[in-house]
């Protein structure tokens, strides 16, 4: 008597395929096995992940609760698969067709997909959106950097999703108008052409100013806001372009740095590391036997640090807000901005040829400060360098601080323009937002938004965190928390300066001849567009106190007749005034010949009192000028007389030299008597230029 199968029913006879019923069982399993594997992966790929991975472990996880189940629990398998065959077997055709289908079927999707994910993979990546992003020119460096870490986190199998372009802002007052025009660099010649205008730049969908009070300064479309008033997160209300307060990213406070002989005769271990005002700290230097010839700071009308630092040094310095003024601003040290200002010692260094002015103390804010030391690029101005290296090393800034010097809270301010406020937009300024909330500016140099000095993350080695500048200049000089002091009102200290300065009449002469249209000697482009850009930047500096008016010349274009377009007349230097002669500067072209110089000022409409005759040009051979000799003795003799306060600056844009004649003779018989009556530009930027003229002109 035969004994039973595995302690239970004896197989099956063989079938007519001829196949033992043993195997036909684990065929049958490894058949279901490998379907459900599909099927299961099929599913698992819809949603996300790699096909085969997907396959190869649903795979593997049904081959072992399989065998599992015949290893522990033989007799319900065969007795469940016995069944199976019994179904299959009433089922026949049909069911046979059902299940050939669902598996064509299923190897369609699975083909379907394949193909989509080799298409996917294959294909080129789209144009990522683009974020604009406007700010100070002290905080370029640490927000690029910080854009592109998020341009590469949002990459995805190779392509990215947004790219981020970080552009310098020139200033409070320039961006009063921006915003005012809608982006336009002023109001058009002709109120039906007002599209064709020139713009600023992109309009930005993300502007980080210096401060709160920056933000405030800038006009608001009905239903707006300030930041103090608005509720954080919420949209400020109707308008274009409307703005959106969406927190700080960090915070900056200013500081009055000295290099580093300096700060070796005032560094004191007992002292507090933050005076009680800036009046005691500047007695403090003055006591260590440091005599300040100057406090260097940035143009505040391009500057908005520059302008929040100034009310503390006016009353910190003694004597009146107009002495105070020219205390702050060296006439060797005008720049529009701090990284500007920076540049120009880093330059020094490099060249070796001078040691670091320690009778100067630099009004800066702290993270600008901090990316000097740590040799890093300071904007658009200049590179990186080895901070330890010999010359860099000696021209080193330690910063000073007081609890009046107040500190940058550098908003986050999302601006939405009309015909641009997409969601896809949206949601892009808002991934960066919460980006920046888990990858904060602390690592880039700046507190955070309660005035402390982070702690490095572990291991971390890339970024730029201000412990390093701590450990360097020591915790005694440099306070782990400040005061989160706010700056004045930009336009209540903008008052204030204007006040200070003495007021400037400036007459601007632009030569429009035809040999304006040939290539500028620096930076390139024509010498018109050069010229042109020259004078708008001057412009922009000017104080509603001062006086300002426009004229061309050329032998078509004489300065003197009303028919000349592009003339204004002499104003009050109104936002209305400057935006009237940016227009006409702006729409001004070249053509006709030359006409003589003494001629063209000859002609220039020149108000009374104490007048600053600015002229743009190209230089003339002596040949346009018949009779130089005499028409120069005539400049200085007869026309001065009429014109007792007039000085001439002649700014040329090249080829011609300020020692090439006619302009050699002219500036002499009109120019100051410390022999600046010429300036040749060069390929620094013509803000910077402009207000180093403006400077020597007040």
């Amino acid at each position: 008597m035969t004994q039973p199968y595995g302690g239970g029913r004896p197989p099956g006879p063989g079938r007519r395929d001829g196949l033992p019923g043993w195997l036909r069982r684990i065929l049958q399993v490894i058949a279901i096995d490998v379907c459900s594997a599909l099927i299961v992966s099929l599913g698992v790929t819809l949603v996300h992940g790699t096909f085969w991975l997907n396959a190869a472990v649903a795979l593997l996880i049904l081959a072992v609760v399989t065998g599992a189940l015949f290893a522990f629990y033989p007799r319900m398998v065969h007795a469940v698969l016995e069944r199976v065959s019994r179904t299959l077997r009433r089922g026949g055709a049909v069911l046979g067709w059902g299940l050939g289908g669902a598996a064509l079927m299923a190897l369609v999707l699975l083909a379907g997909t394949g193909v989509h994910r080799l298409r996917e993979h294959a294909s080129p990546c789209g144009q990522p959106l683009e974020l604009r992003v406007l700010t100070a020119p002290e905080t370029l460096t640490p927000l690029r950097a910080a854009a592109a870490e998020f341009a590469d986190d949002s990459e995805d199998r190779g392509c990215r999703e947004y790219s981020v372009t970080v552009v310098p802002e020139a200033g409070p007052v320039s961006l009063y108008d921006g915003f005012r025009l809608l982006w336009r660099h002023s109001e058009a010649a002709d109120p039906g052409h007002a599209d064709d205008q020139q713009l600023f730049g992109p309009q930005p969908d993300i502007w980080i100013p210096s401060s709160t009070a920056e933000y405030d300064f800038v006009p608001k479309g009905p239903g707006q806001t300030t930041a103090a008033g608005a509720v954080a997160g919420a949209p400020a209300g109707k308008g274009d372009p409307v703005f959106r307060v969406r927190g700080s990213v960090g915070t900056s406070p200013l500081v009055l740095a000295l290099f580093t002989k300096a700060h070796e005769s005032v560094a004191d271990p007992i002292a507090a590391p933050i005076a009680p005002a800036t009046a005691a700290l500047l007695d403090r230097i003055a006591d260590a036997g440091v005599r300040l010839r100057a406090i260097a700071r940035p143009v505040p009308e391009t500057s908005a640090a520059a302008l929040a630092v100034t009310p503390a040094l006016y009353d910190g310095m003694p004597g009146g807000d107009a002495a105070d003024e020219r205390f702050a601003e060296p006439a060797d040290l005008v720049a529009p901005d701090a990284v500007s200002l920076l540049c120009r010692f880093r330059e020094r260094a490099a060249a070796q040829q001078s040691e670091p002015p320690d009778d100067i103390a630099v009004a800066v804010p702290e993270q600008a400060l901090h990316d000097y030391d740590m040799g890093r690029p300071l904007g658009d101005r200049c590179g990186a360098v080895d901070p330890g290296a010999a010359p860099y090393a000696e021209w080193r800034l330690h910063p000073y601080y007081a609890t009046d010097l107040p500190t940058l809270d550098h908003p986050f301010v999302q601006v939405r323009w009309r015909g641009q406020d997409t969601r896809e937009r949206d949601a892009a300024v808002t991934a960066f937002r919460e980006w920046l909330d888990r990858n904060p500016l602390t690592l880039q140099g700046f507190r955070d938004d309660r005035g402390v000095v982070p702690a490095p993350r572990e291991g971390d080695t890339r970024h730029y965190y201000l412990s390093r500048l701590q450990g360097m200049v020591g915790a005694r000089v440099m306070p782990p928390v400040v005061g989160l002091q706010p700056p004045a009102g930009v336009q209540e200290t903008l008052d204030r300066i204007g006040a200070a300065r003495p007021r400037t009449s400036v007459s601007l002469m632009l030569d429009v001849s035809g040999s304006m249209g040939g290539a500028a000697q620096a930076r390139g482009g024509s010498r018109l567009a050069r010229g042109t850009s020259f004078l708008r930047s001057l412009v922009a500096q000017l104080q509603s106190n001062d006086r300002a008016g426009l004229q061309v010349s050329s032998a078509t274009a004489p300065p003197g007749s009303p028919e000349t377009f592009g003339n204004v007349p002499q104003d009050a230097a109104s936002p209305e005034q400057k935006s009237a002669i940016t227009s006409r500067l702006q729409a001004v072209a070249s053509g006709g010949a030359d006409q003589p110089l003494s001629d063209a000022i000859a002609a220039a409409g020149l108000g009374p009192g104490r007048q600053n005759l600015v002229l743009v040009t190209d230089g003339q051979v002596p040949a346009t000028n018949p009779g130089l000799g005499s028409r120069v003795k005539w400049l200085s003799g007869e026309f001065r007389e009429r014109h007792p306060g007039l000085r001439l600056t002649v700014v040329l844009t090249g080829p011609a030299t300020c020692d090439a004649s006619p302009v050699k003779e002219i500036a002499a018989a009109l120019g100051p008597e410390d022999g600046k009556g010429c300036v040749a530009l060069t390929g620094a930027p013509e803000a910077e230029q402009a207000a180093e003229l403006l400077s020597e002109l007040r």
